[in-house]
């Protein structure tokens, strides 16, 4: 056997592994080079005001008992940094990108942020998703294309393109929401609230509303509350069920209508049938009527019903049939 010939093919036969192997133990090194961290911290005011913007990513803003704004995550290779400045009262941590990045660098920022939790706080997000917790200051959350999802303690105001909203705001006196392509959850508050989408559903289960207009175009409508004594609530959908629960049959004026469906009332007079073609309407007054209630649906059914119904007492005053006089139903 010719032991120089194996002499030299061994190492020949073995080299490509070699460079495998060390390309295999530098990809991971890269991997880490591209995504650094931060940790960054600032003294703040227990009760200012902090304003997050990041193009691309995630952002969770987290409430806490400590006077500090802290920022920790991750960067891309294409985030040039983030800036931290604090101005009195005012806050802002924003995320700032490279200008001559590759197309395949990598412009997310995966951030936590934690806030005092009376902090107001203010999120401008492009395509990112937002997740909030703790927070007892008023909120403004915004994201182009991402999920907003948590809990708020006051006053919150979200809007999203396409996206989908879940939050519970149990002291909240304002809501006010909007999407355009997705389904809206909010659970707690009450007072005024306004949420509306074009393409999703909206379920909301409230406290004591003062004003409410919801709307939704492509989506089902439910929605579980008390209403004020001298409150308004319209509600509406295009091409959807409308479905209300309310804590104790409102006083207040009634006038439900559906093109293309039915109406169901669980404390009230039964809806009129029109003598031609689909559709319903029911017009309707509950008491003193110090109240409005109007619930419509192009397509699709309207349902209301009123856990607590003692004391309720209904009088229809649709108008009368042509030759017959006023007719009255009285709802106990």
């Amino acid at each position: 056997m010719d032991t120089k010939r194996l002499t030299l093919r061994f190492p020949v036969r073995r080299l490509p592994l070699v460079l495998f192997a060390a390309a295999a133990l530098a990809v991971p090194c890269a991997a880490v080079e591209a995504a650094r961290s931060i940790n960054e911290r600032r003294p703040v005011e227990a009760a200012g005001s902090i304003d997050i913007i990041d193009p691309a990513g995630s952002v969770e803003i987290a409430g806490w008992d400590q006077p500090v704004l802290e920022v920790t995550g991750t960067l891309g290779d294409g985030v040039e940094r983030v800036e931290v400045t604090v101005n009195g009262a005012r806050s802002v941590v924003k995320v700032v990108l490279q200008k001559d990045s590759g197309w395949n660098a990598s412009g997310e920022a995966r951030l936590v942020v934690h806030v005092p939790r009376r902090s107001s706080v203010s999120a401008a997000l492009v395509s990112a998703d937002l997740k909030v917790s703790h927070l007892e200051g008023m909120a403004t959350l915004q994201t182009v294309s991402g999920d907003v999802e948590g809990d708020v303690g006051q006053n919150v105001q979200v809007s999203v393109v396409s996206g989908e909203v879940r939050l519970v705001a149990a002291n909240a006196r304002a809501i006010n929401v909007r999407s355009i392509s997705g389904d809206v959850t909010v659970t707690g508050g009450g007072g005024d609230v306004d949420v509306s989408t074009v393409s999703g559903d909206i379920d909301l289960t409230l406290a004591t509303v003062r004003r409410g207009r919801l709307k939704t175009v492509s989506g089902e409508l439910k929605a579980s509350l008390a209403l004020a004594d001298d409150g308004q609530l319209d509600g509406e959908s295009v091409s959807g069920d409308i479905d209300v629960k309310f804590q104790a049959a409102p006083v207040a004026d009634f006038a439900l209508q559906t093109f293309s469906g039915e109406i169901s009332n669980c404390f009230g007079p039964k809806p009129e049938e029109p003598p031609y073609g689909p559709g319903s309407r029911l017009v309707f007054r509950n008491g003193a009527a110090t109240g409005h209630v109007r619930l419509e649906t192009k397509s699709g059914d309207i349902d209301i019903c009123a856990k607590d119904t003692r004391g309720s007492r209904a009088v229809d005053w649709s108008p009368p049939r042509s030759g017959a006089g006023p007719r009255y139903a009285v709802v106990v």
